[in-house]
């Protein structure tokens, strides 16, 4: 038990640390940006304080760093549902447009992203941003969902989020921008109100 818990917190490190460098190669490529240049990935390396070697594991292609760039360099897709004073389906709708909107604005370099980090030879992770994008647009009724609800719904709301939700409508369903967009926004709002109700159903039972 003792092995497993160190090996769990040795991962946890691990994790943390390559969201930092990354975190770090992003605020560096931002700001250079805003000076009015387009770094490489390996200037964003020098000055970030970062190899060379370990910018490229995150950023194998220039594009793919000008991408997350784009994601955050108003903050990124999230927002205060109560700010917007919207519903937490409503939010979870505007989210997932949005975050779509981005990666139709970014696709073909998250398509190279997506296709690198099927390759186990290339090392390339992706960050996984949806999941805390997710958990803070269902924090407000967190209290409302029971645990297995909960973990149904966010789980299936990642299916939404990111290249692989629009390589799909794309390619497979051979929908428009427009068309995947609408519905990309009407499953993400209809699973968050079905998943309050179920959770809903499941407080009352207990």
């Amino acid at each position: 038990m003792a092995s497993q818990e160190k090996r769990d917190e040795y991962r946890g490190g691990r994790e943390s640390q390559k969201n930092r460098t990354r975190k770090a190669l992003v605020a560096a490529a931002a700001e250079l940006m805003r000076a009015g240049n387009e770094p490489t990935v390996t200037e964003a390396a020098q000055a970030a304080g970062i190899s060379r070697a370990t910018a490229y594991r995150y950023f194998p292609a220039q594009e793919m760093l000008q991408a997350e760039v784009a994601l955050f360099e108003v903050g990124g897709p999230l927002f205060s549902a109560a700010r917007e004073n919207c519903s937490p389906p409503e939010a979870m709708a505007r989210l997932v447009r949005r975050v779509g909107a981005w990666a139709y604005k970014n696709e073909q370099a998250l398509r190279t992203l997506l296709r690198l980090s099927l390759d186990p030879a290339t090392d390339v992770r992706r960050p996984g941003h949806r999941v805390e994008w997710i958990a803070e647009a269902l924090a407000p009724v967190r209290d409302r969902m029971d645990d297995a609800t909960y973990s149904k719904v966010t789980k299936a709301l990642t299916l939404l989020l990111g290249i692989d939700a629009i390589v799909v409508m794309t390619d497979i369903a051979r929908a428009t921008r427009t068309e995947a967009l609408d519905s990309l926004e009407w499953t993400a709002r209809t699973l968050v109100a079905a998943a309050l109700r179920e959770g809903k159903r499941q407080t009352r039972r207990g």
